[in-house]
């Protein structure tokens, strides 16, 4: 039986084109998309005002025949939502998505609602690509975004550890994100803080260095990672580099000198691999690898 998936616009339009051709992929590997009558407004280079894009996502989640919710798309615009909406009164379905919807997985987390940090829906898009590659690659994740929501994880990932830490075992809540994101959040009441034991997933897109190094000082100088157990590094597509610097060493910086583990290689983010996991749900280092739970 397929699943059915609400769509939700929490942050930049999406051409209307796109998304068809995005739900037609999807649909040969029987997942069924649900679009609302009025899924964008466009305002600007957001999918409509507040009012518009909140309402969206609770019809979504009213919804008595979905199954999960699934943002089509980040951008720019879910912090706007996150004191906007209901949290107290949204049915436990998870809620799909990453890049800026970062800020709304988190928000789920803390108030005990299932996310998965994953795929958007238009990216069922690059099932139909050009490149072999991206094709196979965007399976896998789709597949495994569908054996996430029923209950199986994705196989243990292997790592590398930027930092010596003897063998030791990190277990803790899987959390994090788009590193721009949640630097954006310092100083707001939205304002990101790794929960104590955290395993911390940190990736981007476009960003020229010193950006994610400006972006990295904020987190790091605001305390969000103070509690945490351990750094992972996913992709950073497209970050313009500077010289042989690489994102690891960049990171090892300011991280090292406080004592916190990191790895680097994970298939999460912008690039060709996003690999689907439970926001929030406990996971596990060691020897090298990162176990995730259902």
């Amino acid at each position: 039986m397929s699943l059915v998936f609400s769509l939700i616009a929490p942050a930049s339009y999406t051409a209307p084109e796109t998304l068809a051709r995005a739900a037609e992929a999807l649909q040969a590997l029987d997942i069924t998309v649900r679009f609302p009558a009025a899924l964008q407004a466009q305002t600007r280079y957001l999918a409509g005002d507040v009012e518009h894009r909140v309402k969206v996502l609770h019809d979504a989640y009213a919804d008595p025949e979905t199954d999960a919710i699934w943002a089509v798309r980040g951008g720019y615009g879910c912090a706007h939502l996150a004191n906007r909406i209901d949290w107290a009164n949204l049915p436990a379905k998870p809620l799909i998505g990453y890049s800026d919807v970062t800020v709304l997985l988190d928000q789920c987390r803390q108030r005990g609602l299932p996310a998965i940090h994953g795929p958007v829906m238009k990216e069922g898009v690059k099932l139909q690509d050009d490149s072999e590659a991206q094709r196979l690659a965007a399976d896998r994740d789709f597949a495994a975004l569908l054996a996430l929501l029923g209950g199986i994880p994705p196989e243990p990932i292997p790592l590398n550890a930027v930092t010596p830490h003897e063998d030791a075992v990190f277990e803790g809540p899987l959390v994090g994100g788009n590193l721009a994101v949640l630097a954006s959040l310092v100083g707001t009441p939205l304002g990101f803080r790794a929960p104590p034991g955290a395993i911390v997933v940190l990736e981007d897109v476009g960003e020229p260095y010193y950006r994610l190094e400006r972006d990295l000082w904020q987190l790091v100088a605001s305390g969000a990672l103070n509690d945490a157990a351990a750094v992972c590094l996913g992709t950073f597509e497209g970050c313009q580099p500077y010289g042989d610097l690489n994102p690891a060493t960049l990171f090892a910086t300011w991280l090292s000198p406080r004592g916190l583990p990191l790895f680097e290689g994970l298939p999460v983010g912008h690039g060709r691999d996003n690999l689907p996991w439970r926001y929030g749900a406990v996971a596990r280092l060691e020897n090298g690898h990162l176990h995730f739970s259902a």
